[in-house]
């Protein structure tokens, strides 16, 4: 998913949907019951956003509600598109419901985007006894509210809930005898193993490339995997000791993440690909498929991003499958197990997820920790991932004129009917809401989506990391976890400097008490 490659801005002269289907863009008569969507066009595509058009327009309370309905679809790759025609106001804008990215500074009074809070969030999902903020997966929820002076709103909404993680070859994996990992001490090993096995420095762990480092969405995962979700939270809320306190910046958790990405990423050690900084998103991809990396970090869009070089493959594709991402080997270390012992629970913990049946492994906390916790504390890190579907916006601007269709179809988004349909036309990717597909409907996903759908919806569950935007120390304080967040092209060049250490001494430096009054101060928390 293209979320950080920006194109020039496209003029509006771009492929369009009515009711009569693709056509070039026509002035059509504004009214209340036209609808005009915008769809930004990365890794999920947009079929999704035509198939839903048509199921929409198909139900009876749209027909009786809206006789003279005409919808009309634009889409490009340009991801400043739809910030650019909310901005343009209602003389120029004539989009009703525009799908984008990263518009978390369109909320509050005075915002061009509307108040969704009552018009959506707390209405019933149509033909469903739910309410619409009742069925959306709580992060997201949490992710999209904006909160001032006590009281709670929502001016987006998410259009996509894209898992993060590693993707890896299971055929190479299963031809060299090599197993998934459970901790990142194992995937380090994994590494310099897989290498050992090749005749020539062409056997590589990961490729990636230079224009989608989508590596540094491990970082989050790993770095909360230490630290709690919990410890996640009260980082960007400024807390530490349950009090505001410049100390969060003492948190290991985030040096022991980076850690990890110089034990895989170090240039001598040779586990990444040197292609990945020479090519494209496109092409990096197209090499894994190729088998020239064991592994890959992407989302849940990698398929159907891909799905004309899978489908030219044949059954030459390989069988390409979701990691959970491996459990951060410092954990075990905080619970004063031996990693051969975080491992092991990591396996028991995976057995409940299943539904199999597990016996608990033996095991003893040589830092003061009962069983029972050490077990939820591997629990809880298991099931943390990260998603960047919360920066996939969905905004009505609150002058369009067909705002009730607008809103009515967000509404329709989350009825079982349209999720359904969204998976099927994305190889199992998910609206940010809860629903369990058929067996029938699971059985036409590839193997990547089956793996990690069994992991996202076991009987354990999974915690989706809240977006650091929706704290205001992040939104209007500029805390981040480091001065500077490339991670994957840091710790991946040659002759790198940079460590662990600098990056916890450089940010520790420069945030002094002075600094973090302020941005306290910037976020009305002080």
């Amino acid at each position: 998913m293209k979320l950080k490659r920006i194109v020039s801005f496209l003029s509006l002269a771009v492929i369009c949907v009515s009711a009569f289907g693709l056509g070039a863009c026509k002035k059509t008569k504004d009214t209340e019951q036209t609808l005009e969507i915008y769809c930004t066009d990365a890794g999920y595509g947009v079929e999704w956003v035509n198939d839903t058009i048509e199921l929409f327009k198909a139900q009876s309370w749209v027909k009786e509600k809206y006789p003279e309905l005409n919808v009309l679809f634009t889409s490009n790759d340009d991801q400043t598109f739809a910030s650019a025609r909310l901005d343009a106001g209602a003389k120029s804008n004539t989009f009703d419901l525009l799908f984008g990215m990263n518009m978390w500074g369109y909320a509050g009074e005075g915002s061009n985007a509307l108040d969704l809070t009552e018009s959506v969030y707390n209405t019933t999902v149509p033909g469903e006894d739910v309410k619409y903020k009742d069925k959306m997966m709580n992060s997201y929820l949490v992710s999209n509210s904006y909160v001032k002076g006590g009281a709670e709103s929502y001016y987006t909404t998410s259009w996509a809930s894209g898992m993060n993680t590693i993707l890896y070859n299971e055929d190479l994996l299963e031809a060299n005898n090599l197993k998934v990992p459970n901790t990142t001490d194992e995937l380090i090993k994994l590494c310099a193993d897989y290498k050992a096995k090749g005749a020539s420095d062409s056997h590589y762990s990961f490729i990636q490339s230079y224009d989608a480092d989508y590596f540094n969405y491990l970082f989050p995962i790993w770095w909360a995997q230490y630290e709690g979700v919990q410890g996640y939270k009260n980082f960007f809320s400024g807390i530490h000791n349950n009090t505001y306190s410049i100390r969060i910046f003492e948190q290991k958790g985030r040096e022991y993440a980076l850690e990890v990405y110089e034990a895989l990423l170090d240039y001598d050690k040779g586990y990444l690909n040197p292609e990945s900084k020479n090519q494209k998103f496109v092409i990096a991809q197209t090499m894994f498929l190729d088998g020239e990396a064991l592994m890959h970090v992407n989302g849940d869009w990698f398929v159907n991003e891909m799905k004309d070089v899978i489908a030219k493959k044949g059954d030459k594709a390989p069988t390409i499958k979701t990691m959970p991402l491996p459990i951060i080997s410092k954990l075990g270390t905080k619970l004063g197990i031996t990693d051969a012992e975080l491992s092991a629970l990591v396996t028991y913990v995976d057995k409940l997820n299943y539904g199999e049946t597990a016996t608990l492994p033996s095991f003893a906390s040589t830092t003061g920790y009962t069983k029972e916790e050490v077990v939820d504390a591997v629990k809880e890190a298991r099931g943390i991932v990260h998603s960047v579907g919360a920066n996939c916006h969905s905004v009505i601007p609150s002058y369009a004129k067909g705002k009730e269709v607008a809103i009515d179809f967000l509404r329709f988004m989350a009825t079982d009917i349209a999720l359904e349909t969204y998976m099927k036309t994305t190889d199992g990717s998910r609206l940010p809401f809860e629903y369990t597909p058929s067996k029938e409907l699971y059985n036409s996903f590839s193997k990547t989506a089956q793996s990690r759908l069994d992991y996202l919806q076991g009987k354990n569950g999974t915690n989706t990391l809240i977006s650091p935007m929706y704290f205001p120390l992040v939104r209007y304080g500029e805390l981040k976890p480091f001065l500077y967040e490339n991670y994957y092209q840091t710790f991946s060049i040659a002759n790198n400097e940079e460590t662990p250490a600098t990056y916890m001494k450089n940010c520790k430096d420069t945030w002094d008490e002075k600094k973090f009054n302020a941005a306290l101060s910037a976020a009305g928390l002080a």
